[in-house]
């Protein structure tokens, strides 16, 4: 038995605590006929055992475990994998955390979630991997390894650029491929949490793609709102988790919340509560969600450095107008070099934090007043 959700099927329903209501064929091959019926989530349905590869969960069950991707010269190259598969059925959600190994807050969240979430009062499944960057992971700065934010240690690669990946590429390529074809393939949707890294901080916001077809209008209205974040960002990045999903036909978001390298609380709550909103608005658990009314922009402008040396730059959080002076570099003996102002009004909700800079690093990421198309951003790791 296969169950395939049909977006045209998405439909206004206000009696219900969730205003949309989801139908899915539930497609079986009798002798009698090979017509799929259709049927809601709350039909008496049976309920199949949830496998991916070693991974399997009962109705009712939670299963956790690792699945193999490759081998360095000394370990294993795994993804690890949660399944909670419900009593009733209802649709898959995928949660990710991890793509980058220093973004803390959102795989604590991402292991709250596993931890939290009982199967018998769920519906449908949850799929979970906590942490999909092993290996930066495990490379988690001074006190334990080489500090190499954003990327796979192996190859140097960020994985968040070279999605859906490549089973014949390199280790980073590898995970992505495992990751989005073995894991992903498996959902209806995906919430892929994220946060500033060990040298960012943030303002929490989502990250969507453009355009009001299918999944990008569902991931968009459906999803995004149940998290707690003024913005909405629309964005096309290459290589990157929703836009890999999104091509499978799986509506998907990417939450950005925390920073500095560390779990930080607020965060994590952020992440969470918006992770089970998203399980009530999906009829996944009992309750009503609730849902925020979010401001969209079709993209963030960042903000670019010409000298190197030493910065300074305006807070997070920060109002700024255009032509106002957001950073300066200077030299090691405190002399200016550069002077950066703001291309635009708007409100700071990305910041490099280091200091030591270089010539074409970013600075600061701004959200717009006006909805205004954001420049071109430039090649970054």
């Amino acid at each position: 038995m296969r169950r395939r959700f049909r977006w045209g099927a998405l439909q206004s329903n206000p009696k219900k605590c969730c205003i949309f209501q989801y139908q899915i064929a539930i497609l079986t091959e009798t002798s009698k006929s090979s017509q799929p019926s259709v049927r809601r989530f709350g039909d008496s349905v049976t309920m199949n055992p949830l496998k991916i590869e070693n991974v399997e969960a009962r109705s009712g069950e939670k299963k956790t475990g690792y699945l193999s991707v490759g081998e360095t010269a000394v370990a294993t190259v795994q993804l690890p994998l949660a399944i909670i598969n419900g009593s009733k059925p209802g649709p898959t959600l995928c949660i990710s955390g991890g793509v980058h190994g220093f973004e803390y807050s959102s795989i604590a969240a991402v292991m709250r979630i596993i931890r939290e979430t009982n199967p018998v009062s769920l519906k449908g499944a949850l799929v979970a991997v906590p942490v999909v960057n092993m290996f930066g992971f495990e490379a988690r700065g001074p006190q334990g390894g080489i500090s190499t934010p954003f990327q796979c240690p192996i190859d140097g690669i960020n994985i968040n650029r070279i999605m859906p990946g490549n089973p014949d590429g390199s280790t980073a390529y590898q995970i992505a491929a495992a990751f989005m074809s073995r894991v992903v393939s498996k959902a209806d949707f995906l919430i892929d949490c994220h946060g500033g890294d060990l040298n960012e901080e943030i303002v929490p916001f989502v990250i969507t793609a453009s355009g009001d077809e299918g999944p990008k209008k569902v991931a968009r209205e459906v999803l995004a709102p149940c998290f707690t974040t003024e913005f909405v960002i629309e964005q096309e990045q290459a290589g990157g988790t929703h836009g890999s999903a999104l091509a499978l036909g799986k509506p998907a978001i990417v939450v950005e919340a925390g920073g500095y390298g560390r779990v930080l609380e607020e965060a994590v709550n952020l992440i969470t509560d918006g992770i089970r909103n998203v399980m009530k608005r999906l009829e996944m658990l009992e309750g009503s969600p609730t849902l925020t009314k979010q401001i969209v922009r079709k993209g963030w402008w960042s903000v670019y450095v010409k000298r190197g040396g030493v910065c300074q730059s305006v807070p997070i959080g920060a109002r700024v107008k255009k032509g106002q002076q957001i950073a300066e570099v200077q030299n090691l003996f405190g002399e200016p070099l550069e002077t950066v102002e703001s291309p635009v009004d708007g409100k700071v909700i990305f910041r490099r934090t280091p200091i030591a800079i270089s010539t074409n690093d970013r600075v600061v990421g701004i959200a717009p007043d006006q909805d205004l198309p954001a420049p071109k951003a430039r090649p970054y790791p």
